[in-house]
């Protein structure tokens, strides 16, 4: 399982954009960006996001940081801790 755990989220972030990846928690509201990575931890937070489409390849928009983020994802609007937020690596997409 641990092995399992190390590996996950990090093939994502191997490539040309891992240069620009940065946490969710960096992202300024009302930005879009492409999921790269979601750190895994060993309370399996990472299972739970990626039930709800959280996943790397996946676009969202940060809708709000306070009190809580909230980003969309799809047709879904999720709100997650800060906590949560800083397992979730972005890469910004320019419009």
């Amino acid at each position: 399982m641990d092995q399992e755990l190390s590996r996950m989220g990090t093939a994502e972030a191997d490539g040309e954009s891992a240069g620009r990846a940065l946490p969710l928690t960096q992202l300024p509201t009302g930005a879009q960006a492409r999921i790269v990575r979601v750190v895994p931890d060993h309370d399996g937070h990472w299972r739970k996001l990626s039930a709800l489409g959280i996943v790397p390849g996946a676009r969202l928009y940060l809708q709000q940081r306070f009190p809580t983020y909230a980003v969309r994802v799809g047709l879904s609007t999720i709100a997650v801790d800060a906590q949560l937020a800083s397992l979730i690596y972005v890469e910004p997409i320019d419009t």
